[in-house]
């Protein structure tokens, strides 16, 4: 090639900058021969290979709720899941495809909404019957809530009621950046906690924990869930059915429900 492509270590492989530009040059000639390829074949709906995807360890079982029916429909696709909190740069570690919650940070990836949870306030019966049920929001300051402090302002929960607004600074004995550990604080009667309705539905529906305020939407009031990927132009029917499937599954509020 006349140029180095990447450094190695005992412990690690790293492209260089003419490496990347390669890769990319490399990936986008196979995507032209796979594109042909299923146009000749007539594939376009039947889709087959390796699925790589990657996804967060809280949301990884509501994927893998919609795994079996998607397998037994399209049995010649494969599926590699990467199950991790950080950001995956798609490209660089040759995945197909993320699945993201919350608002997304402008970027080259094409993004489609599959899926919204409402977010709501709740708390255990244990919680509530020994402190009592905020009737507005402003009754918030005087109970422990559990704070999601993943970056500066998460403390502040809004609220709305027609045309009034609430911002509410929120305070307590227990503060963690992790979602399904504050649901968990909240399940053993800890605190009021706020989070999307994919992280309370067992809960609720089991009795486990009990909505709050219910008179005031959180704003937000819903989170958002995204399929990611970096297909521009050939979207390689793997990738563009599972986005589809996904999207149908997550259109039902019950899935919230029934992870796994």
């Amino acid at each position: 090639m006349g140029a180095t492509l990447f450094y190695r270590s005992t412990r690690r492989l790293t492209l260089t900058d003419a490496g990347q530009a390669f890769h990319q040059s490399s990936k986008q000639v196979l995507l032209d021969l796979e594109e042909a390829r299923v146009r000749a074949a007539g594939l376009q709906d039947h889709p087959s290979g390796t699925l790589r995807l990657t996804v967060s360890a809280s949301f990884g079982p509501f994927v893998i709720g919609a795994l079996r029916a998607y397998r037994d429909r399209w049995p010649d696709v494969h599926i590699i899941a990467n199950v991790t909190d950080r950001m995956v740069d798609l490209v660089a570690e040759g995945q197909d495809l993320a699945i993201r919650i919350g608002r997304l940070a402008d970027s080259p990836l094409c993004a489609r909404l599959i899926g919204r949870a409402d977010r709501l306030v709740c708390a255990s019966p244990g919680y509530v019957e020994a402190h009592g049920a905020p009737v507005m929001p402003d009754d918030l300051a005087g109970h422990d809530c559990l704070v999601f402090r993943a970056s500066p302002g998460h403390n502040v929960w809004r609220f709305r009621q027609g045309r009034r607004r609430w911002d509410v600074k929120a305070s307590g004995h227990f503060i963690g950046d992790d979602g399904p550990l504050l649901v968990q604080a909240a399940r053993q009667g800890m605190g009021i906690v706020l989070a999307p309705r994919w992280l309370l539905g067992a809960d609720l529906a089991a009795g486990r924990l009990v909505p709050l305020l219910t008179g005031y939407a959180p704003d937000p009031s819903e989170t958002p869930v995204y399929a990611v990927h970096a297909y521009a132009r050939f979207v390689p029917p793997k990738v563009r059915t599972f986005i589809d499937h996904l999207a149908r599954r997550f259109q039902d509020e019950r899935t919230w429900a029934q992870a796994g």
